[in-house]
């Protein structure tokens, strides 16, 4: 019986990522596509993880902006819709996260790297 609830679950929580990403317009690149991006100057990096994290090494000229802050939507809110944003946490979930937030708060160009400040290293 405790392995049908948990296969339903599982197939619950598939549906609803993939309604929830259906109609996304965020990009995903790798880490090394990042590093690329980054060494030629295209996009404006956004690191999302805690200042704890970051302590610890970011990269250079990215704006920081911690997305479990409760402040990060005015945060964001004041950035320029208009540019290009390569959004990165430590592994890819966060920024997933904040790259949603900020395609609903009208950005047009989001792209997520998948497996975040890590895969960069």
């Amino acid at each position: 019986m405790t392995i049908y609830i948990l296969l339903a679950v599982l197939v619950l929580v598939a549906i609803i990522r993939y309604l929830n990403n259906r109609n996304s317009n965020v990009k995903r690149m790798t880490g090394q596509q990042a590093l690329a991006a980054h060494s030629a100057g295209d996009g404006v990096f956004v690191d999302v993880r805690t200042p704890n994290e970051i302590a610890n090494g970011k990269l250079s000229g990215a704006k920081e902006i911690n997305v479990t802050s409760a402040s990060f939507r005015s945060q964001i809110k004041k950035l320029d819709k208009n540019e290009a944003y390569i959004v990165y946490c430590r592994s890819g979930m966060r920024s997933a996260r904040a790259c949603k937030i900020m395609e609903q708060e009208g950005f047009t160009d989001v792209t997520n790297v998948a497996g975040g400040y890590m895969s960069m290293k």
